[in-house]
Protein backbone atom coordinates (compact mmCIF):
# COMPACT_ATOMS: atom_id res chain seq x y z
CA UNK A 1 0.00 0.00 0.00
CA UNK A 2 1.59 3.30 -0.97
CA UNK A 3 1.14 6.49 0.78
CA UNK A 4 -1.49 8.04 -1.01
CA UNK A 5 -1.05 10.69 -3.11
CA UNK A 6 -2.61 14.14 -2.83
CA UNK A 7 -3.18 17.45 -5.16
CA UNK A 8 -2.18 20.40 -3.15
CA UNK A 9 -4.59 22.73 -2.00
CA UNK A 10 -4.74 26.71 -1.40
CA UNK A 11 -6.94 27.28 1.46
CA UNK A 12 -9.44 30.13 2.10
CA UNK A 13 -6.95 31.17 4.96
CA UNK A 14 -4.01 31.65 2.79
CA UNK A 15 -5.71 32.97 -0.08
CA UNK A 16 -7.36 35.87 2.79
CA UNK A 17 -3.49 36.07 4.10
CA UNK A 18 -2.24 37.06 0.62
CA UNK A 19 -4.81 39.43 0.31
CA UNK A 20 -4.40 40.98 3.68
CA UNK A 21 -0.79 41.26 2.60
CA UNK A 22 -1.79 43.01 -0.80
CA UNK A 23 -4.03 45.21 1.30
CA UNK A 24 -1.19 46.61 4.14
CA UNK A 25 0.96 47.51 1.61
CA UNK A 26 -1.82 50.15 -0.28
CA UNK A 27 -3.02 51.11 3.65
CA UNK A 28 -0.35 52.08 5.77
CA UNK A 29 -2.69 52.45 8.38
CA UNK A 30 -4.04 49.10 8.09
CA UNK A 31 -3.43 46.98 11.26
CA UNK A 32 -0.34 44.75 11.67
CA UNK A 33 -1.75 40.67 10.99
CA UNK A 34 0.27 38.46 13.34
CA UNK A 35 0.95 35.10 12.44
CA UNK A 36 -0.71 32.42 13.58
CA UNK A 37 1.96 29.75 15.04
CA UNK A 38 0.43 26.30 13.95
CA UNK A 39 2.41 24.44 17.52
CA UNK A 40 0.79 27.23 20.23
CA UNK A 41 -0.51 25.32 22.81
CA UNK A 42 1.37 22.59 22.45
CA UNK A 43 -0.16 21.40 19.55
CA UNK A 44 0.73 17.75 17.82
CA UNK A 45 -0.74 15.68 15.53
CA UNK A 46 1.02 12.72 15.40
CA UNK A 47 0.71 9.96 12.34
CA UNK A 48 1.25 6.10 11.58
CA UNK A 49 1.30 3.41 9.04
CA UNK A 50 1.80 0.22 8.74
CA UNK A 51 1.45 -2.17 5.58
CA UNK A 52 -1.50 -4.43 5.64
CA UNK A 53 -0.47 -7.99 6.73
CA UNK A 54 0.14 -10.34 3.68
CA UNK A 55 0.55 -8.15 1.72
CA UNK A 56 2.41 -9.34 -1.72
CA UNK A 57 4.49 -6.20 -2.55
CA UNK A 58 6.64 -4.86 -0.49
CA UNK A 59 9.46 -3.38 -2.41
CA UNK A 60 10.00 -4.22 -6.19
CA UNK A 61 14.54 -3.62 -5.73
CA UNK A 62 15.78 -4.72 -8.72
CA UNK A 63 19.61 -4.18 -10.34
CA UNK A 64 19.11 -0.99 -11.17
CA UNK A 65 19.29 2.78 -9.22
CA UNK A 66 16.18 2.42 -7.16
CA UNK A 67 14.14 5.60 -5.99
CA UNK A 68 12.20 4.89 -2.72
CA UNK A 69 9.40 7.36 -3.36
CA UNK A 70 8.46 4.86 -6.03
CA UNK A 71 8.59 1.90 -3.51
CA UNK A 72 5.49 1.42 -0.32
CA UNK A 73 6.42 1.49 3.05
CA UNK A 74 6.68 -1.48 5.49
CA UNK A 75 6.05 0.86 8.19
CA UNK A 76 6.00 4.99 9.13
CA UNK A 77 5.49 7.74 11.74
CA UNK A 78 5.65 11.07 11.72
CA UNK A 79 5.09 13.94 14.49
CA UNK A 80 2.91 15.98 12.23
CA UNK A 81 0.27 14.60 9.90
CA UNK A 82 1.08 12.20 7.30
CA UNK A 83 4.69 12.03 5.44
CA UNK A 84 4.08 13.76 2.11
CA UNK A 85 5.29 11.88 -1.11
CA UNK A 86 7.26 14.29 -3.53
CA UNK A 87 6.41 17.23 -1.42
CA UNK A 88 7.04 18.63 1.71
CA UNK A 89 5.33 18.25 5.23
CA UNK A 90 3.23 21.22 5.34
CA UNK A 91 1.41 20.95 7.92
CA UNK A 92 -1.18 18.48 9.91
CA UNK A 93 -3.39 17.87 7.08
CA UNK A 94 -2.68 15.24 3.94
CA UNK A 95 -1.47 16.69 0.90
CA UNK A 96 -0.69 20.16 2.02
CA UNK A 97 3.15 19.99 1.27
CA UNK A 98 4.92 21.98 -1.47
CA UNK A 99 7.65 21.23 -3.60
CA UNK A 100 11.01 19.76 -2.24
CA UNK A 101 13.51 22.39 -1.68
CA UNK A 102 16.57 22.70 0.54
CA UNK A 103 18.94 26.02 0.10
CA UNK A 104 17.04 26.89 -3.12
CA UNK A 105 17.28 23.96 -5.05
CA UNK A 106 14.01 21.76 -5.56
CA UNK A 107 13.59 18.35 -5.73
CA UNK A 108 10.84 16.21 -7.64
CA UNK A 109 11.43 12.78 -5.46
CA UNK A 110 11.65 11.86 -2.06
CA UNK A 111 9.63 12.79 0.98
CA UNK A 112 8.43 15.10 3.59
CA UNK A 113 8.85 14.18 7.16
CA UNK A 114 8.43 15.98 10.40
CA UNK A 115 10.23 14.91 13.68
CA UNK A 116 9.70 12.73 15.07
CA UNK A 117 9.66 10.12 12.14
CA UNK A 118 10.73 6.90 11.22
CA UNK A 119 10.31 5.01 7.56
CA UNK A 120 11.04 1.05 7.22
CA UNK A 121 12.16 -0.13 3.84
CA UNK A 122 13.40 -3.96 2.98
CA UNK A 123 16.74 -4.31 1.50
CA UNK A 124 15.93 -7.66 0.28
CA UNK A 125 16.65 -7.26 -4.02
CA UNK A 126 14.38 -9.29 -6.68
CA UNK A 127 15.54 -11.68 -8.72
CA UNK A 128 18.95 -12.07 -7.35
CA UNK A 129 19.36 -8.64 -7.08
CA UNK A 130 22.79 -7.18 -4.42
CA UNK A 131 22.04 -3.83 -2.58
CA UNK A 132 25.25 -2.07 -2.27
CA UNK A 133 24.96 1.57 -1.55
CA UNK A 134 21.70 4.23 -0.34
CA UNK A 135 22.10 8.11 -0.83
CA UNK A 136 19.90 10.76 -0.20
CA UNK A 137 20.37 14.36 0.26
CA UNK A 138 18.68 15.92 3.95
CA UNK A 139 17.69 18.92 5.05
CA UNK A 140 15.27 20.74 6.84
CA UNK A 141 12.84 21.72 4.12
CA UNK A 142 13.24 25.97 2.61
CA UNK A 143 9.35 26.49 4.22
CA UNK A 144 10.10 26.89 7.27
CA UNK A 145 12.98 29.45 6.64
CA UNK A 146 16.03 29.40 9.22
CA UNK A 147 13.67 27.61 12.11
CA UNK A 148 13.61 24.09 13.03
CA UNK A 149 16.57 21.72 14.31
CA UNK A 150 16.69 18.38 13.60
CA UNK A 151 18.33 15.33 13.77
CA UNK A 152 19.05 12.83 10.54
CA UNK A 153 19.72 9.09 11.33
CA UNK A 154 19.82 5.52 9.33
CA UNK A 155 20.13 2.29 10.93
CA UNK A 156 20.99 -0.69 9.26
CA UNK A 157 19.48 -4.12 11.12
CA UNK A 158 19.07 -1.64 14.23
CA UNK A 159 22.19 -0.03 13.90
CA UNK A 160 22.99 3.11 13.96
CA UNK A 161 25.09 3.63 10.81
CA UNK A 162 24.89 7.30 9.86
CA UNK A 163 24.12 10.54 12.19
CA UNK A 164 23.16 14.05 10.95
CA UNK A 165 24.03 16.05 13.91
CA UNK A 166 21.70 19.23 14.56
CA UNK A 167 20.97 20.47 11.71
CA UNK A 168 18.48 23.92 11.42
CA UNK A 169 16.71 25.57 8.54
CA UNK A 170 20.03 27.90 7.99
CA UNK A 171 22.29 24.64 7.80
CA UNK A 172 23.89 23.64 4.08
CA UNK A 173 22.19 20.64 2.55
CA UNK A 174 24.17 17.13 3.35
CA UNK A 175 24.63 13.97 1.75
CA UNK A 176 24.51 10.63 2.70
CA UNK A 177 26.36 8.27 0.85
CA UNK A 178 26.43 4.71 3.08
CA UNK A 179 27.36 1.26 1.73
CA UNK A 180 24.11 -1.35 2.78
CA UNK A 181 25.84 -4.26 1.69
CA UNK A 182 24.66 -7.60 2.81
CA UNK A 183 22.09 -5.55 5.15
CA UNK A 184 17.77 -6.75 5.07
CA UNK A 185 16.19 -3.39 6.56
CA UNK A 186 16.66 0.64 6.19
CA UNK A 187 15.03 2.72 8.58
CA UNK A 188 15.05 6.33 8.23
CA UNK A 189 14.34 8.38 11.67
CA UNK A 190 14.07 12.07 11.84
CA UNK A 191 14.34 13.71 15.84
CA UNK A 192 14.53 16.53 17.55
CA UNK A 193 17.08 18.26 18.21
CA UNK A 194 16.13 18.44 21.75
CA UNK A 195 14.16 21.47 21.91
CA UNK A 196 10.91 20.34 20.86
CA UNK A 197 9.19 19.87 17.52
CA UNK A 198 8.53 23.28 16.40
CA UNK A 199 8.87 24.04 12.48
CA UNK A 200 10.62 20.47 12.28
CA UNK A 201 10.42 19.94 8.50
CA UNK A 202 12.81 17.63 7.43
CA UNK A 203 13.32 16.20 4.03
CA UNK A 204 14.80 13.40 2.38
CA UNK A 205 15.67 14.49 -1.42
CA UNK A 206 15.99 12.12 -3.59
CA UNK A 207 16.73 8.80 -1.93
CA UNK A 208 17.61 5.93 -3.72
CA UNK A 209 19.21 2.49 -3.45
CA UNK A 210 21.60 0.81 -5.42
CA UNK A 211 21.33 -2.72 -6.39
CA UNK A 212 23.69 -4.89 -8.60
CA UNK A 213 22.79 -8.18 -10.07
CA UNK A 214 24.29 -11.35 -8.58
CA UNK A 215 25.58 -13.00 -11.07
CA UNK A 216 26.05 -16.44 -8.95
CA UNK A 217 22.65 -16.46 -7.68
CA UNK A 218 20.86 -19.95 -8.03
CA UNK A 219 17.30 -18.63 -9.36
CA UNK A 220 14.64 -21.37 -9.14
CA UNK A 221 11.76 -20.40 -9.40
CA UNK A 222 8.34 -22.15 -10.54
CA UNK A 223 5.76 -21.09 -12.20
CA UNK A 224 2.34 -22.98 -12.87
CA UNK A 225 -1.56 -22.30 -13.12
CA UNK A 226 -2.80 -24.78 -10.92
CA UNK A 227 -6.32 -24.03 -11.95
CA UNK A 228 -7.70 -23.86 -15.50
CA UNK A 229 -10.66 -21.21 -16.53
CA UNK A 230 -13.90 -22.06 -18.46
CA UNK A 231 -15.32 -18.72 -20.41
CA UNK A 232 -16.05 -18.27 -24.09
CA UNK A 233 -14.20 -16.30 -26.78
CA UNK A 234 -14.41 -12.82 -26.06
CA UNK A 235 -15.23 -13.24 -22.35
CA UNK A 236 -13.24 -11.57 -20.02
CA UNK A 237 -11.64 -14.50 -17.48
CA UNK A 238 -8.85 -14.62 -14.84
CA UNK A 239 -6.75 -17.19 -14.28
CA UNK A 240 -4.49 -17.39 -11.03
CA UNK A 241 -0.79 -17.54 -11.53
CA UNK A 242 0.91 -19.95 -8.76
CA UNK A 243 5.01 -18.81 -8.17
CA UNK A 244 6.79 -20.93 -5.87
CA UNK A 245 10.28 -22.03 -4.95
CA UNK A 246 11.48 -25.26 -6.05
CA UNK A 247 11.48 -27.98 -3.24
CA UNK A 248 14.02 -26.68 -0.55
CA UNK A 249 15.69 -24.15 -2.15
CA UNK A 250 15.31 -20.79 -1.02
CA UNK A 251 15.45 -18.22 -4.38
CA UNK A 252 14.18 -14.63 -2.46
CA UNK A 253 11.96 -11.94 -4.02
CA UNK A 254 10.44 -12.51 -7.31
CA UNK A 255 10.02 -9.73 -10.27
CA UNK A 256 8.51 -10.45 -13.61
CA UNK A 257 6.16 -9.63 -16.56
CA UNK A 258 4.37 -11.85 -18.44
CA UNK A 259 4.15 -12.41 -22.41
CA UNK A 260 1.85 -15.36 -24.58
CA UNK A 261 4.76 -17.55 -25.60
CA UNK A 262 2.53 -20.30 -27.52
CA UNK A 263 -1.24 -20.89 -28.80
CA UNK A 264 -1.90 -24.88 -29.33
CA UNK A 265 -5.11 -24.24 -31.60
CA UNK A 266 -4.15 -23.35 -35.28
CA UNK A 267 -6.40 -20.68 -36.70
CA UNK A 268 -7.93 -19.64 -33.06
CA UNK A 269 -7.71 -15.68 -32.38
CA UNK A 270 -4.93 -14.59 -30.46
CA UNK A 271 -5.22 -14.43 -26.60
CA UNK A 272 -5.46 -11.20 -25.31
CA UNK A 273 -3.45 -9.99 -21.79
CA UNK A 274 -5.47 -7.07 -20.33
CA UNK A 275 -2.78 -5.88 -18.06
CA UNK A 276 0.30 -6.41 -20.78
CA UNK A 277 2.78 -3.96 -19.06
CA UNK A 278 2.28 -5.36 -15.33
CA UNK A 279 4.71 -6.08 -13.32
CA UNK A 280 4.00 -8.95 -10.98
CA UNK A 281 6.03 -9.03 -7.70
CA UNK A 282 6.18 -10.52 -4.67
CA UNK A 283 8.46 -10.49 -1.60
CA UNK A 284 7.72 -14.16 0.04
CA UNK A 285 6.97 -17.22 -1.77
CA UNK A 286 4.25 -19.33 -2.46
CA UNK A 287 2.69 -16.10 -3.94
CA UNK A 288 -0.13 -16.10 -6.58
CA UNK A 289 -1.11 -13.33 -8.98
CA UNK A 290 -4.85 -12.74 -10.72
CA UNK A 291 -4.15 -12.44 -14.49
CA UNK A 292 -6.92 -11.09 -16.49
CA UNK A 293 -7.40 -12.63 -19.79
CA UNK A 294 -9.15 -12.33 -23.16
CA UNK A 295 -10.15 -14.68 -26.36
CA UNK A 296 -10.41 -11.80 -29.46
CA UNK A 297 -13.15 -12.02 -31.81
CA UNK A 298 -14.92 -11.55 -34.50
CA UNK A 299 -13.39 -14.63 -36.61
CA UNK A 300 -13.82 -14.82 -40.18
CA UNK A 301 -16.30 -15.16 -42.00
CA UNK A 302 -17.56 -18.63 -42.51
CA UNK A 303 -15.00 -20.21 -39.88
CA UNK A 304 -16.56 -22.14 -36.76
CA UNK A 305 -14.16 -21.41 -33.90
CA UNK A 306 -12.73 -23.98 -31.95
CA UNK A 307 -14.44 -25.19 -28.31
CA UNK A 308 -12.89 -27.98 -26.12
CA UNK A 309 -9.56 -27.78 -23.92
CA UNK A 310 -7.12 -25.13 -25.58
CA UNK A 311 -3.75 -25.24 -23.90
CA UNK A 312 -1.80 -21.72 -23.79
CA UNK A 313 2.02 -21.30 -22.83
CA UNK A 314 3.04 -17.89 -20.91
CA UNK A 315 6.31 -16.55 -19.99
CA UNK A 316 7.41 -14.99 -17.45
CA UNK A 317 10.29 -12.89 -18.05
CA UNK A 318 12.16 -12.17 -15.11
CA UNK A 319 13.31 -8.50 -14.76
CA UNK A 320 16.65 -7.44 -15.37
CA UNK A 321 17.96 -11.00 -15.58
CA UNK A 322 17.99 -11.76 -19.49
CA UNK A 323 15.76 -15.20 -18.96
CA UNK A 324 12.39 -16.31 -18.99
CA UNK A 325 10.30 -19.36 -17.06
CA UNK A 326 7.37 -20.73 -18.72
CA UNK A 327 3.72 -21.49 -17.30
CA UNK A 328 1.01 -23.45 -19.35
CA UNK A 329 -2.75 -22.72 -18.77
CA UNK A 330 -5.57 -24.59 -19.80
CA UNK A 331 -8.67 -23.27 -21.25
CA UNK A 332 -11.72 -24.86 -21.83
CA UNK A 333 -13.77 -22.49 -24.69
CA UNK A 334 -17.25 -22.68 -24.36
CA UNK A 335 -19.80 -22.48 -26.94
Amino acid sequence: MYIPRFLPSVTAALILSVLLSACGGSDPAAPAVAATDPYAGGASYPWTYAAPSGQLSVQRLTAALNTLSFEPLLAATNGWGPIELDHSNGEQRAGDGRTLTLGGVTYAKGFGTHAGSEMRFSLQGHNGARCTRFTSRIGVDDEVGNRGSVVFQVFLDGALAYSSGTMTGASATRNINLDISGRGELRLVVKDAGDGINYDHADWANPQVRCENDPGADLRYSFSFPRGINARYGKTATAILRVTDEPGHISGPVSFKLSVFNWTSPGAPPLQLLEPNRVYDATTLPAEFPVRLRLRTPFPDGFTPPTGTVEMTFAANLEDRGFFKRASLNWNVLR
